[in-house]
């Protein structure tokens, strides 16, 4: 059948169902001929329809009649449930990842600048895609919530971190409290911002960017690289 073709249901006396059918499968026809990425317009879908209805209210059948393919679509290209949430965090990784090595070249060996930047960066990313911080989410995918650690983007922006802590020789066992504090912060505001419990004319992103600044300065203060006014010690980096 022509891409695009128009089907005379009343002169072939389809009933409703076997209309139904038919239109899909001219769908699904037109997508193969034209080229479509059916693959990747399923994973914006899916993603798009859990950013609204989250984790409970996800169907895959909403997301191929969204794409307008048959029910099985999503499951086939994505070889069943975990196959197509892993295609989601895969694509959502690559998108964060993008956004992280703009920041990283904009700042080069400014780890903490990068740091500062790319971890408000991942503060967004979590508020405009919060199932990521529900576990249902990683179960699917037989990962617990801690499986965002794996994602390269989240990797980039913890080296930002650890390569500040090692280039001014702060050792190991006081900068990992403070990358705790990082996450605490991070999956806190977060969950602030979308549960909507922010006070009134609260400002998210100007607290955000202060307890940042607290946390370092803390660190920095702990290691020693602060001097007892509060200014930064010109200690050379390793």
């Amino acid at each position: 059948m022509a891409a695009g073709k128009v089907v005379n249901f009343a002169a072939r006396g389809y009933n409703g169902q076997e209309r139904k059918k038919t239109q899909k499968k001219e769908s699904y026809l037109t997508m193969r001929e034209t080229g479509r990425d059916l693959e990747k317009d399923l994973v914006e879908e899916a993603i798009r329809q859990i950013r609204i209805n989250g984790m409970e209210g996800f169907s895959a059948r909403a997301v191929a009649e969204a794409c307008r393919v048959s029910c099985a679509a999503p499951f086939k290209h994505f070889d069943g449930r975990r196959g197509m949430f892993l295609a989601m965090s895969k694509y959502l990784d690559d998108m964060l990842y993008e956004t992280m090595e703009e920041i990283e070249s904009r700042w080069g060996s400014d780890y903490k600048k990068s740091h500062l930047e790319m971890n408000m960066a991942y503060i967004r990313f979590l508020c405009g895609n919060p199932f990521l911080i529900n576990e249902s989410f990683w179960n699917t995918i037989d990962e617990k919530q801690a499986g965002i650690r794996k994602w390269k983007s989240f990797r980039k922006m913890t080296k930002q971190f650890f390569l500040y802590c090692q280039s001014y020789g702060i050792p190991e066992e006081i900068y990992k409290s403070y990358y705790f504090n990082f996450q605490t912060l991070a999956y806190g505001a977060a969950f602030v911002v979308v549960n909507g419990l922010l006070l009134e004319g609260g400002d998210p992103e100007r607290d955000i960017l202060d307890l940042q600044e607290r946390i370092y300065r803390n660190l920095e203060q702990n290691a020693g690289l602060l001097s007892a006014f509060g200014k930064f010690e010109k200690i050379k980096k390793i």
